[in-house]
């Protein structure tokens, strides 16, 4: 799979690093350790055009400006496979750039998963990933229910993440306003 996400700042990195870690230390879980870098994700995808993709992107980002975004508390996708996350409040700035994004991608993204698409998107920063089982989900509410989730975040860049198998994910970084 590839996608298209933006690096977090330093604070908000530190952050969801130290709970990745503490996540890890009292309740087992490193499955988040797939993507091993706090982020938040616009679109994942099958496969991309690539020579187009990374000119769009880099079109894309030069004409982008900083801006903040909110978290307000803790959320759960539900299912088989259960993933925690820290809740991004949906603006007006966030949305509009996360459609800017997807129109630019058409014709140039295989098979996106919509779940990313603008209809149907939950902006979030992932907490743990593929290993929250009913055996450590008591573990995991007890440690995370009583934390603040209260984060301005400044989105300054696109990253293209590229990932197969068993390889760790490469990246490219796109700076916006360059």
């Amino acid at each position: 799979m590839n996608g298209i996400a933006s690096l977090l700042d330093k604070p908000a990195t530190s952050r969801v690093e130290t709970l990745w870690q503490e996540l890890e230390a009292r309740c087992g879980l490193v499955g988040v350790k797939t993507t091993p870098f706090p982020h938040l994700t616009w679109q994942v995808t099958e496969n991309y055009v690539f020579p187009r993709l990374e000119a769009a992107l880099h079109a894309l980002a030069s004409q982008a400006t900083p801006f903040i975004i909110h978290t307000a508390g803790l959320g759960l996708f539900t299912g088989a496979h259960p993933i925690l996350y820290i809740t991004i409040v949906k603006d007006e700035q966030l949305m509009r750039f996360h459609s800017l994004l997807w129109e630019q991608m058409n014709g140039i993204a295989f098979h996106p998963v919509l779940y990313f698409s603008p209809g149907h998107w939950v902006p979030h920063i992932t907490l743990a990933y593929n290993d929250i089982t009913p055996a450590n989900l008591d573990c995991v509410m007890q440690f995370m229910a009583f934390q603040s989730f209260d984060l301005n975040i400044q989105i300054d860049n696109l990253i293209l993440v590229t990932q197969g198998g068993d390889q760790p994910p490469v990246t490219v970084r796109y700076p916006f306003g360059l």
